[in-house]
């Protein structure tokens, strides 16, 4: 789960050194993000991996996807890309145990994360409390 959460965090924060500490889900660009600039991130990113473009994501498509992300990470020289794809993410977020991730399903499981990120429950995480979750999952 500490694995689950700081990948969660990670996605908040930017970890490439010409963008450190940006919040990669803050759409407006105001310096915090809300609970449904976070969802629709993590949605918008997990499913670019439909290829097929049914609205879900398969196994298959899945696993390509987390390669694909892998690859990406490593070329950046990010800690930790091999661990990409490989959480049993897949299994928690496909809920109805169907063989298929759908956005609904990522919406269900990223919604309650957020508040583990938003410390003093303002409704907002700013860069300041992810790097400290990011922090304290990481240590």
């Amino acid at each position: 789960m500490r694995r689950l959460v700081l990948i969660t965090a990670v996605a908040l924060l930017s970890t490439s050194a010409a963008n450190a500490q940006q919040l990669l889900a803050d759409t407006n660009k105001d310096g915090k993000v809300t609970q449904k600039e976070y969802q629709d991130s993590r949605r918008t990113f997990l499913m670019r991996a439909d290829k097929d473009k049914d609205g879900k994501l398969s196994a298959a498509e899945w696993t390509k996807g987390a390669e694909q992300v892998r690859n990406e990470v490593r070329a950046e020289g990010v800690d930790g890309w091999p661990k990409i794809g490989k959480a049993g993410l897949f299994g928690i977020l496909d809920t109805d145990k169907d063989g298929f991730v759908t956005p609904a399903e990522v919406d269900a499981y990223y919604g309650p994360r957020f508040a583990k990120f938003d410390l003093n429950h303002d409704g907002f995480v700013t860069r300041t409390e992810a790097a400290k979750v990011q922090k304290a999952v990481g240590d």
